[in-house]
C-alpha cells in the first residue's frame, strides 16, 4: 500500500478563535502590512493559543511571526512510568526515562487489585476493587479526588457493589481533562454482551451524583474502548465502528465509518488501543509475533487508513493509557514505546526493521502505565 508521509504543519483553525477574521488577519501579512494592521499583543495572544503544529504552520509565514510564535512554540515532555514495586505491594515507583531517574512513594490504596484508565496533566484515573472504588489520583502530588458511587443499572447487573469485582470488564470509563480543570469530565458506559441499549453516567468535580443517559444501542454493538478528543468521547466498537458522545448536548450517534477488515485480526486478550493528537485518532492493534498496525481516521472520507510510519510522531502505549509525543529527538520519531516496569526502551520502530519489537499482551503489563508529568514537577 502506497502511504504518504504525514507531517504536523496544518493550516490555522479558525475554529480556536471565533472572534477573529483570521483569514482577515492573514491577508495584511501576504501584501507586507501586517505590522501596521495587528497590534503585536494581539498577534502573541493569538500564537500563545496554539498547538505545536499550527505554531510551526504560523512560525512559517514571515520572519516576525517566527519570533512572535516560537517563544510559545509547547513542545511536550516525554511521559514517565508509573508501576509497583512488587505485583502485591503498595510501594510505587515513578520512574523519568528521559533523565533515567526513579522515585519511590507508598500508596495503601493502590494494594491489590487496580486499573489505570485515562492520564491528564499528571492526573490518573484509578478503578480498585476490593471494595469497589474509583477515584482520580495525582502521583506527583499525592491528591486524592473519590467519584460517588455508579448507579447499579449502569453496569448493567443489579447486585451489589461488594460483588461487582467478577463484573469489571462490563464497563469502561474515560476522562476529558485533569480535575484542576473547568472542563473536567468523568463518563462510564456499559459494554456488556450486545446489551440493547448504551448506559452513558457523567460526573464531574463538585458533583455528588453521576448524571445518567440512556440510548439505544445502534446496530446491537459491543463498545470497548474510549477516548476524547475534540470536545467528543469516541467509543470504538469491536469491528471498528465508531459511537460519539458528546457531553454538550447529551447526544450519541454513529458515525458513518466504514469498518476496516484488519481490526478483525485482533484476537482476544491482544489490546486494541486508541490515542489521538491534536484532533487525529489513531488505532493500534497489538498482534501475536508480528508488528503492530497502525490505523488514522479520516473523517473527510470516513473511513480507517493504514500508516506505514507516523509523521514523525511517538506514541507510548499501556493498557488503557495511550500518549502521543510530536517534537520528540529524531532518534525516537516514529516508534511505539511499550510500557513495562524497570524498562523503558522497549519500542516498535517504523524506520528500523533491526530493532522492531512485536508488541502483545506480555509487553503491557495491566498495573504500569504511562503518565503525563505536570509542569514544573518537584519531587
Amino acid at each position: 500500500m502506497n502511504s504518504r508521509r504525514r507531517t504536523y504543519t496544518a493550516e490555522i483553525p479558525t475554529s480556536l478563535f471565533p472572534e477573529f477574521n483570521v483569514p482577515a488577519l492573514l491577508a495584511p501579512c501576504i501584501i507586507g502590512l501586517w505590522d501596521l494592521m495587528i497590534p503585536s499583543e494581539l498577534l502573541q495572544d493569538i500564537l500563545s493559543r496554539l498547538g505545536l503544529k499550527d505554531n510551526i504552520r504560523a512560525s512559517s509565514v514571515c520572519k516576525t511571526w517566527r519570533e512572535a510564535a516560537v517563544p510559545f512554540r509547547k513542545l511536550q515532555p516525554r511521559p514517565w512510568l508509573f508501576y509497583p514495586a512488587n505485583p502485591t505491594d503498595s510501594q510505587y515507583i515513578l520512574s523519568d526515562p528521559s533523565r533515567s531517574q526513579t522515585y519511590k512513594f507508598n500508596f495503601p490504596e493502590l494494594k491489590y487489585y487496580r486499573i489505570f484508565s485515562f492520564s491528564r496533566d499528571g492526573w490518573l484515573l484509578v478503578l480498585k476493587f476490593a471494595p469497589w472504588t474509583l477515584f482520580l489520583l495525582n502521583p506527583f502530588t499525592r491528591e486524592h479526588i473519590y467519584l460517588p458511587k455508579l448507579p447499579h443499572y449502569s453496569i448493567g447487573y443489579c447486585v451489589p457493589f461488594s460483588e461487582l469485582q467478577p463484573y469489571y470488564t462490563s464497563y469502561r470509563i474515560g476522562l476529558s481533562a485533569a480535575p484542576t480543570s473547568t472542563s473536567c469530565l468523568v463518563i462510564s458506559f456499559n459494554y456488556t454482551d450486545f446489551k440493547p441499549y448504551i448506559v452513558i453516567n457523567t460526573w464531574q468535580p463538585g458533583k455528588t451524583v453521576w448524571t445518567t443517559h440512556r440510548f439505544e444501542n445502534q446496530l446491537n454493538l459491543k463498545w470497548a474502548e474510549c477516548l476524547f478528543s475534540n470536545g467528543m468521547f469516541y467509543c470504538l466498537s469491536s469491528c471498528s465502528y465508531l459511537g460519539v458522545f458528546d457531553p454538550t448536548r447529551a447526544t450519541w450517534n454513529i458515525l458513518p465509518v466504514k469498518p476496516c477488515p484488519a481490526f478483525g485480526q485482533v484476537r482476544f486478550g491482544r489490546p486494541m488501543l486508541m490515542t489521538e493528537h491534536e484532533g487525529d485518532i489513531f488505532v493500534i492493534l497489538t498482534r501475536d509475533n508480528k508488528n503492530p498496525l497502525v490505523f488514522k481516521l479520516n473523517l473527510n472520507r470516513n473511513v480507517w487508513e493504514e500508516k506505514r510510519d507516523l509523521g514523525g510522531l511517538t506514541v507510548f502505549i499501556s493498557l488503557h493509557v495511550t500518549l502521543t509525543r510530536a517534537g520528540l529527538p529524531s532518534e525516537m520519531r516514529n516508534r511505539i514505546y511499550a510500557s513495562h516496569d524497570r524498562r523503558h526502551d522497549m519500542y516498535y520502530s517504523f524506520g528500523d526493521e533491526t530493532s522492531s519489537l512485536p508488541l502483545s499482551t506480555p509487553f503491557l503489563p495491566y498495573s504500569v502505565v504511562w503518565i503525563d508529568p505536570p509542569h514544573n514537577v518537584k519531587l
